[in-house]
């Protein structure tokens, strides 16, 4: 095992008044009055195992795009919904994501429902039949001509018919995400019309089309496509647990946004975001290119922002419906920059640059690192599939630093093997990764090296890739009670460094577990902690001690339930707060060590503690903690206005030190009043009541005085 020095986190915490030195109290010792004995380091391995560690919303993803919704029967599509093992690069990879492209196209007299008799080069029109030449033209005719003649003879592709999902629609888009849930993993959905991309054709070629125009308005009607919103919007409450997030879908071949009538349209992606907005569960994203987010934006706001000055769209506030929005990219980290290669990102991360009228800004302001920069602010997922030539984008080592920079979660698995490839072939190493860069996403625009992680040393960029990938938990410090009264507060403070490119995106139980390492028996109650907080940095490395978030909490152990005497192991669970099993679609942390990780419970160890009978303390519940500049009321069953026989015991958050009588402090009808406190920082406190040898005692309760 590796022993931190266990006044680093602290100190970063709370400050040097934590570094003091306690005594511990041997097991069976008699713990007096205390409810608790003071916090000690616990004996565990700090360090970062570089292995692939699946966890859910992040990583390498399997796609599912041979869903068609049935209008009848019961349809067809095998979902892989977790725990596949692929190769990435070369790198073995365990996938938790799956990504379903649920295809509508029986649900739209727009779409094509098959491909239907492909026009090509060799075609002719049978020879006894007389065909009108263009112009010019001679026998045997040109292309032209016998596409002509096909267009108005050949069988019509089939169509399906705009209508709302039928019942046996609705219970196979049930089924497909039951079969994610009863697996490991979670879910990106999208919904479309053209699943195969049957209606991309380009008429510049002819002999490769079957259809008029470059791209057919495959989707239905706009009442008939919110009507379909309306429908699938239970369905999705209703698997809110397995759901990663929602792409925006629906518009364009393969449902990528792009193209179509509507796909080119703001005005559609306004309504089209607001119907998601009210559909989709509020714990869960919407993930959209650059062209509908502005578009939404725009008519929401009443704003006029471009691609030229997207990076200045105010960061969204959490909570609001623009920081629900995130960014998918079907060219990941494909394309050169603007000018005279602009677009040349086959309109991914350019989308809606180029629609007609140009009404997000002239295509020549567009500037990718500009988009970069929004996408960073927004904090949300971001992802995609890799595909194209090398560029300066998609190769080592700039590929990685931008993953980190745009906060990067999730990638196709499948595609492209040849950028992948790359990838595998690079050897991780300090003279590798240390190459000179140009930052070109923020002012001032200045030089930039990626930053090399010695955990990753002689590896290959497949692998760093495939670890780095979204978020990526590494314990850095811990420490708790070295025993605790069954109706005390077990105490627990330590820090978590996020070491991946992007952040935990969906809101997380954090539990803590006690379990009884004389029968197994676990008792679980929720922390306060938020995992969202839980920030990457540019800088992964162990040494940058600023990354390090907070791990600390306290619990009232009557939260747990009747725990017995005993000695107990101590467990981080983090886990989806509608989750419906014991231990599936849990977050693993990356440390090394055995018996870090417990499977059973899907739960990290971080501690160990004692558990000792409780004193003769009666429980006095409290109603109300208020805070205040400097001050904080703690309403609670008072027995004496004046306090006669009550004691407040203090200490901030995370301390070594025990609880300590606190003197400052006004009582009245309602409880205690707390002052003279040091804004921003946090405090633990309770109230004893000795009332002739009776002996209450409050619930210890967290707070933290503020400035009005």
């Amino acid at each position: 095992m590796t022993q931190r020095k266990f006044g680093r986190v602290p100190a970063l915490i709370l400050g040097a008044a934590l570094l003091l030195t306690v005594a511990v109290i041997p097991a069976g010792a008699a713990p007096g009055q205390r409810p608790s004995a003071p916090l000690v380091a616990q004996d565990l391995d700090y360090v970062e195992n570089p292995v692939d560690v699946p966890n859910p919303d992040r990583g390498f993803y399997r796609a599912n795009d041979g869903m068609v919704v049935p209008v009848t029967g019961t349809g067809s599509g095998t979902v892989n919904v977790g725990d596949t093992r692929v190769t990435v690069g070369g790198a073995v990879v365990n996938t938790r994501v799956s990504h379903i492209y649920f295809d509508l196209r029986n649900f739209s007299s727009n779409a094509l429902t098959a491909r239907g008799v492909r026009y090509n080069a060799g075609y002719r029109a049978p020879a006894n039949v007389s065909i009108e030449s263009r112009p010019g033209d001679k026998p045997p005719y040109d292309y032209a001509t016998h596409f002509d003649y096909w267009k108005a003879n050949v069988l019509p592709t089939p169509r399906g018919t705009s209508q709302p999902l039928t019942v046996d629609a609705l219970a196979y888009i049930r089924d497909k995400l039951q079969q994610v849930r009863n697996g490991d993993g979670v879910v990106i959905v999208r919904f479309d019309y053209d699943g195969p991309g049957f209606s991309w054709v380009d008429v510049d070629h002819p002999q490769d089309g079957y259809l008029d125009r470059s791209v057919a308005d495959i989707e239905p009607d706009k009442d008939t496509l919110l009507g379909h919103i309306a429908q699938l919007k239970p369905i999705l409450h209703e698997f809110e647990d397995v759901i990663m997030s929602v792409d925006g879908g629906w518009f364009g071949p393969w449902g990528e946004m792009h193209s179509t009538t509507f796909g080119t349209s703001p005005e559609a992606y306004a309504w089209l975001l607001d119907a998601w907005l009210d559909a989709v569960p509020a714990s869960r994203s919407i993930t959209v290119q650059g062209g509908a987010f502005l578009s939404w934006y725009n008519a929401t706001y009443g704003t006029h922002y471009t691609f030229a000055d997207i990076d200045q769209i105010p960061a969204p506030t959490p909570g609001t419906p623009e920081a629900r929005f995130g960014f998918f990219n079907d060219s990941y980290a494909y394309g050169e920059d603007e000018g005279a290669n602009y677009p040349d990102d086959w309109g991914s991360l350019s989308e809606g640059a180029w629609w007609p009228g140009s009404p997000l800004g002239d295509p020549d302001t567009y500037d990718r690192g500009r988009l970069m920069t929004w996408i960073r602010h927004q904090n949300n997922f971001y992802g995609g599939e890799a595909q194209g030539d090398e560029t300066l984008w998609n190769t080592y080592p700039f590929v990685a630093w931008e993953a980190s920079y745009a906060q990067t979660v999730y990638l196709n698995a499948d595609y492209e093997d040849a950028v992948h490839d790359r990838w595998g072939d690079f050897e991780y190493t300090e003279e590798s990764v240390g190459q000179e860069m140009t930052n070109a996403y923020q002012e001032p625009y200045t030089t930039k090296y990626a930053i090399f992680d010695p955990v990753y040393d002689g590896r290959t960029g497949a692998e760093y890739w495939r670890d780095r990938l979204g978020y990526r938990l590494v314990l850095r410090e811990a420490g708790t009670n070295t025993w605790v009264r069954q109706n005390g507060t077990l105490e627990f403070v330590g820090s978590i460094q996020n070491v991946g490119f992007g952040n935990i995106v969906n809101k997380k139980n954090v539990s803590v577990v006690l379990k009884s390492r004389t029968d197994g028996t676990s008792y679980t109650t929720l922390t306060d902690l938020d995992a969202r907080t839980w920030r990457p940095d540019l800088d992964s490395r162990a040494s940058n001690t600023a990354a390090y978030r907070d791990l600390t909490f306290a619990v009232d152990m009557r939260e747990l339930g009747s725990v017995p005497v005993g000695d107990y192991e101590v467990y981080l669970k983090i886990n989806d707060p509608k989750e419906t099993t014991a231990n599936k679609r849990s977050i693993r942390f990356a440390n090394k060590g055995d018996g870090i990780w417990d499977a059973d419970l899907g739960a990290n160890l971080v501690g160990s503690t004692q558990v000792v009978a409780a004193d003769s303390a009666a429980n006095v519940p409290v109603s109300t903690v208020s805070s205040g500049n400097g001050q904080v009321s703690i309403d609670f069953p008072i027995a004496s206005a004046n306090g006669k026989g009550y004691t407040v015991y203090l200490k901030e958050l995370g301390a070594r030190e025990p609880f300590a009588p606190y003197t400052d402090v006004n009582y009245n009808a309602k409880g205690a009043h707390i002052k003279k406190l040091t804004n921003g920082t946090t405090y633990l406190a309770y109230i004893e009541y000795d009332g002739g040898g009776k002996l209450a005692r409050t619930t210890a309760v967290k707070f933290t005085p503020h400035k009005a």
